[in-house]
């Protein structure tokens, strides 16, 4: 394996970049995700509960006394003046913390996938050493949020948040597509990791 390595897993909304760093976790990588550090800034106690609160309210926390990520969520995706403030408030922790981990992945002389959906709208692509986009059509990614519980608007604007997925893709050093079966998933996934790991970028 190529050691101290850190590659960025980024791509659309529901394409399934989990379950592609869930393949890769099985295979002996180190995955740190984005929105799992964010939650845990908003957590009770997390370090930038206080901080969105003064912003958008106290009817943005929940009765734990850290935020209500869906009431929040109402509000900075209808909204992308709102949806900025968020991001000028919560994404300097989170880069923060995700670039200790990378540092400390280098260190040791070990694998690292972080997932970052925002990537390439943080610009931050060019601190890692790859960059995968996971892809899928929209129709799939729909059915997706769908079974999430949003409604179609909800779900469209979730889609608009970001850059088109084809940007991304167009942007990456890879992309793996997610437009069929797990096993197919699965499969690309093994090819991209012996890829990445065995014959290098």
């Amino acid at each position: 394996m190529t050691a101290g390595r850190c590659v960025a897993l980024t791509g659309g909304i529901a394409c399934g970049k989990s379950t592609v760093a869930g393949f890769w976790r099985q295979r002996g990588a180190e995955t740190l995700d984005a929105d799992e550090v964010a939650h845990g800034l908003l957590a009770p106690g997390g370090e930038c509960v206080g901080a969105v609160a003064g912003a958008f309210g106290p009817e943005v926390l929940a009765p734990d006394g850290g935020v209500d990520r869906d009431r929040l969520g109402r509000i900075v995706f209808a909204d992308p003046d709102a949806r900025r403030r968020l991001e000028a408030l919560v994404h300097p922790a989170v880069v923060r913390r995700m670039r200790e981990w990378a540092a400390d992945i280098r260190r040791g002389g070990r694998f690292g996938v972080a997932v970052i959906p925002l990537l390439f709208e943080a610009g931050l692509e060019r601190e890692w050493d790859a960059v995968v986009c996971v892809a899928s059509a929209e129709p799939a990614v729909m059915e997706r949020l769908a079974k999430r519980g949003l409604s179609p608007d909800e779900a469209q604007a979730r889609i608009a948040s970001q850059w088109p997925v084809r940007e991304k893709c167009a942007r990456a050093d890879r992309v793996i597509e997610n437009n069929g079966s797990l096993a197919e998933l699965e499969s690309a996934c093994r090819a991209a990791w012996t890829d990445m790991t065995e014959q290098g970028d």
